[in-house]
């Protein structure tokens, strides 16, 4: 794998970062990052998921089964999706939260960290990528 400036543009992977705390949209936000992605293939996703169990659903846990409806963004991509769960009444706030999402990153060449609850548009890997590098930076 080429590192840098020497990755071709188009093999440069994006990280996304979420911080969710008992946030039910969470999973839909997810879903959206690959399912509106032009380039699934090249994301990855880390959640810090601050849940109280038996209450609140997991990011990485698709509505449906993934036995039942295999076609599903979480279901296809479940091995770019690294969730860490915390009890919800650990948490001590949104920056250690988010913290911990970073300490999650693996190397991928773009990083960035999104709310639990947005909806991503279409394409939105490939305009975001054009954005950054038309800043020259």
């Amino acid at each position: 794998m080429v590192r840098g400036d020497a990755c071709p543009l188009n093999e440069r992977t994006v990280f996304v970062a979420i911080a969710s705390y008992r946030d039910w949209q969470c999973v839909d936000t997810v879903t959206s990052i690959f399912s509106a992605a032009k380039h699934p293939e090249r994301i990855r996703v880390a959640v810090v998921d601050q849940i109280v169990a038996g209450e609140d659903g997991s990011c990485d846990i698709p509505r449906a089964p993934c036995p039942e409806d295999p076609d599903q963004p979480i279901c296809l991509y479940k091995n770019q999706i690294d969730v860490f769960q915390m009890e919800a009444e650990l948490a001590v706030g949104p920056v250690f939260a988010r913290h911990l999402g970073h300490r999650l990153y693996r190397g991928e060449y773009y990083s960035m960290q999104s709310d639990a609850h947005v909806t991503f548009t279409q394409g939105w890997d490939v305009d975001i990528i054009s954005q950054i590098e038309a800043t020259g930076d």
